[in-house]
């Protein structure tokens, strides 16, 4: 090999030794012989799965065989060094038939690609085509591995147009395979001798279609539109083939009144009369104008109707329009309704509680119980029996509306550490919940206990009455009919 090519390859495999993610150690220490071995299978079927196989076989055909070693060694209870063995021979070879994959990728990088776009349209079920050319393949990358990259490289344009060969077959054959099946039955039942006509035009559809292929192969649609019209000749030409070759033992009445008949029964479907007085012609002309005049008709039917259906859709606008009007008159009242209710509710409630005990008010659809008078000891979060009169007040209010949401809200003021507030806040919020379930308030899943610790503050807490405001519980109550 001249000393530029081995420079070649010297480049590329430092490149890629420590890219390669499949990489496996060519030594082995475990000491669980299944295990590794089952590992470099792994290993093994990833780099299958990279391609490595084709693109360095014969360092890849290395790895599988120390495979199959190993694996009867462990089958035959084999010491655990004959196993580490030909797994660390295998792991080497794979780790090398890696490193020359990526050259095989990068000197073959063309016929690589052409390579996968013929295996993306099914080549590799072409058979003996394909084989050929993945043979021919297989010497690239072998002699890429025996140091004979100029052999690659002045060979690899050729095995790339042969790739681009078997694809382009592979686009036939899936898309005029049937009519070509066809023509070559057609071929063995001599068809071109009783109907020449009809094969030349299939014929003419066939080879119209695979020309446009090989020019065209990736224009998927009009090949679709081409090898439809080639499978409609086709069966067009045998349906050809058939009468003829029936009208072949016919004798010449016979013929005539086969096509008669034909003729009559036609006549009665579309109510043209008896007409076998008539010459076949005659016939013919006679039922296409009760075909135009059916036609005609239809075309009528058709005008009348879509005036029908636009009447019948601006009838059904209209009367969703009035059930529209209907069902908002209706929502209107329930939401009037509601509020009336909600409305009376919170006067109820406000008469339950005195100013130092609590604060109630409307917040949209809520109504919020502002505890002023429930205390807790200092750092604490245990209710205390004084509070209990309180608390019975907004068990009271809660069921003033039935089965309502309820949130209690802590809430504390910003004197020491924003966590220890925060979680402070949660416990008293919690404490109260439990007081309201505890004395059956309400279920559990009704009630939701949060704590905001400083961070929505009512007045600055830079004043003694201000941090008394921000330390409080808030009851928020959203009834199950809000207005």
């Amino acid at each position: 090999m001249n000393k530029s090519i081995c420079c070649f390859l010297s480049a590329l495999v430092l490149a890629v030794v420590s890219a390669c993610a499949t990489t496996t150690p060519e030594s082995v220490t475990n000491s669980n012989p299944g295990q590794i071995v089952r590992q470099l299978e792994a290993a093994l079927a990833t780099a299958r799965s990279n391609q490595v196989d084709v693109l360095a076989p014969g360092l890849f055909n290395d790895a599988q065989s120390a495979f199959m070693n190993a694996t009867q060694a462990l089958d035959r209870g084999a010491k655990l060094s004959t196993i580490n063995e030909y797994v660390a021979a295998g792991n080497a070879s794979l780790k090398k038939a890696e490193e020359m994959a990526q050259i095989s990728r990068t000197v073959l990088s063309e016929t690589n690609k052409a390579r996968d776009m013929a295996l993306k349209v099914g080549a590799d079920k072409l058979g003996e085509p394909y084989r050929v050319v993945e043979s021919q393949y297989l010497q690239l990358t072998k002699a890429i591995e025996n140091d004979n990259l100029s052999y690659a490289q002045k060979n690899a344009a050729e095995v790339q147009s042969a790739f681009r060969d078997v694809e382009i077959m592979a686009i036939k054959d899936s898309a005029i395979g049937k009519a070509r099946n066809m023509m070559a039955q057609a071929e063995t039942a001599k068809v071109a001798k009783i109907a020449p006509s009809a094969y030349n035009d299939a014929l003419q559809a066939l080879n119209d279609a695979d020309a446009y292929i090989g020019q065209n192969p990736y224009a998927a649609e009009t090949i679709s539109q081409k090898a439809a019209h080639a499978e409609f000749m086709a069966r067009r030409m045998m349906a050809i083939n058939a009468s003829a070759d029936m009208f072949q033992d016919m004798t010449p009445e016979a013929s005539a009144l086969y096509v008669e008949d034909l003729l009559d029964r036609l006549g009665e479907s579309m109510d043209a009369g008896d007409l076998r007085d008539r010459t076949v012609d005659a016939q013919v002309s006679t039922l296409s104008a009760s075909v135009e005049a059916m036609q005609q008709k239809n075309q009528t039917l058709e005008k009348t109707n879509q005036t029908y259906q636009a009447q019948l859709a601006n009838l059904e606008q209209q009367l969703s329009g009035l059930r529209g009007y209907s069902r908002e008159q209706e929502a209107t009242k329930q939401k009037l309704a509601a509020e009336r209710e909600f409305n009376e509710q919170f006067d109820t409630v406000q008469r339950f509680f005195r100013p130092d005990e609590a604060e109630v008010y409307k917040q949209g659809n809520q109504l919020v119980i502002r505890m002023r008078g429930i205390q807790f000891p200092v750092g604490q979060a245990t209710l205390s029996p004084d509070n209990y009169t309180l608390l019975s007040k907004v068990q009271q209010a809660i069921g003033t509306f039935g089965q309502p949401r309820v949130i209690i809200e802590g809430h504390t003021d910003s004197t020491g550490s924003a966590q220890m507030n925060q979680e402070l806040s949660q416990k008293r919020a919690e404490a109260v919940k439990t007081y309201l379930v505890a004395n059956k308030t309400l279920p559990a899943n009704r009630i939701r206990a949060t704590g905001y610790g400083p961070d929505r503050p009512l007045a600055p807490n830079t004043t003694t009455e201000g941090r008394a405001m921000n330390r409080r519980i808030d009851v928020l109550i959203t009834p199950t009919q809000a207005p």
